[in-house]
């Protein structure tokens, strides 16, 4: 394999393709990158055995030659080193080349790198085909579907399935959902196709694809699910994860149909509000208390080792019987950015009941929060 490509081409591809590979892996192949040449253009290829990445860099991007391949090979290199190497490398093209089949010559005319090759052959291969169900999606939707759910899925491995973001397809609606049990996040956007399915994909994959996505010119993403697998393709680029197992817990009985106490707010006084008393929160949750009534909204905490805090938030309209209750606040700010609006409503059914944070102006979305039952404000 022997090839020059532009730097800035090369570098985009690289930190996309080894987003995938680990940094340690049971399996010594996975912190490798395979990049194979030929007359489309330069591949890369990472993955961790969970997740897969392949994309793909043109001989020609907007008529620009970006790329000229001298000779079509293949070449399997650490893709940590490879990635540091290009990303300090400051020639505005890169010569790369496989030596005796053995070493990789990486070389922008002042630098010289020369890495140790491992036959591309050992390289296992991944299923990157389009199976089962498949189904386009705008990508500021997929953007927003992601933004607005994967928050609130869990972060401890105890229970994995919960460490997923749920998704349900049917009628034309793409459903998905997110909760770590103290707090559920739903979403729905329209489908041009008609596709029925669910599936249990790690928030983490969910999160990485939208940051991806976001900074790209592509209107729509290609997705296909099947019982093991989910895949994304868009501009080149294929990302394959892994399913999470197990049945996602049902959430349809934490969604209250009713409510007798209402809170309107803006959001950012809310939350600046919120987070300047919970710095004297005694938990490492940063419990506070909320206390409403037609008269006052009140935040405050306490700590028995560095005090009390309180804040009375002017701007905030109650109406319902008084109520104090108490909540992580994180949870609670988390809900309210997902709704992105300047103004939220909170409704509620009592001090021990889950409560709604909501954009009145959208109703695609649901932001459902339990109390905590931990008193720390007397």
């Amino acid at each position: 394999m022997k090839l020059k490509i532009n730097r800035d081409h090369l570098l985009r591809g690289i930190t996309l393709a080894t987003r995938s590979v680990p940094t340690k892996s049971a399996n010594p192949l996975f912190v490798n990158v395979l990049l194979e040449a030929n007359e489309k253009g330069l591949t890369m290829l990472g993955s961790s055995g969970d997740l897969t990445i392949k994309t793909l860099i043109p001989i020609r991007v907007n008529e620009l030659e970006v790329l000229r391949v001298y000779t079509e090979g293949k070449a399997l290199v650490n893709a940590k080193l490879l990635n540091e190497i290009i990303r300090h490398l400051e020639g505005s093209e890169v010569d790369i080349e496989v030596i005796d089949q053995t070493l990789l010559q990486v070389s922008d005319g002042r630098s010289e790198f020369n890495l140790n090759s491992i036959k591309p052959s050992d390289y296992p291969d991944f299923d990157l085909e389009h199976d089962g169900v498949r189904f386009a999606i705008d990508r500021q939707h997929f953007v927003k579907l992601v933004d607005q759910t994967v928050f609130a899925a869990s972060t401890k491995e105890n229970r994995p399935i919960l460490t997923a973001v749920h998704l349900n397809a049917k009628n034309g609606l793409l459903v998905a959902a997110a909760t770590d049990t103290a707090r559920l996040a739903r979403k729905q956007v329209e489908l041009k196709d008609n596709v029925t399915f669910f599936a249990n994909v790690p928030a983490k994959t969910m999160q990485d694809i939208a940051r991806i996505v976001e900074v790209t010119r592509v209107e729509e993403i290609e997705i296909s699910v099947t019982d093991k697998k989910i895949l994304f393709e868009f501009d080149g680029t294929f990302i394959a994860s892994r399913l999470v197992g197990g049945d996602y817990p049902s959430t349809k009985e934490i969604v209250l149909k009713t409510y007798n106490s209402f809170l309107e707010a803006n959001a950012n006084e809310l939350i600046k509000a919120m987070e300047r008393v919970s710095l004297l929160s005694s938990e490492r949750e940063r419990i506070v208390r909320l206390t409403m009534s037609e008269n006052l909204v009140q935040v405050s905490s306490s700590s028995p080792n560095a005090g009390r805090a309180s804040e009375v938030v002017p701007t905030c309209r109650y109406s319902g019987e008084p109520l104090s209750i108490h909540f992580n606040v994180g949870y609670v700010t988390a809900a309210i950015r997902a709704c992105g609006s300047d103004d939220i409503h909170i409704e509620f059914t009592g001090e021990l009941k889950p409560f709604e944070v909501k954009n009145l102006e959208d109703d695609s979305q649901t932001q459902i929060i339990t109390p905590t039952r931990t008193f720390v404000d007397k």
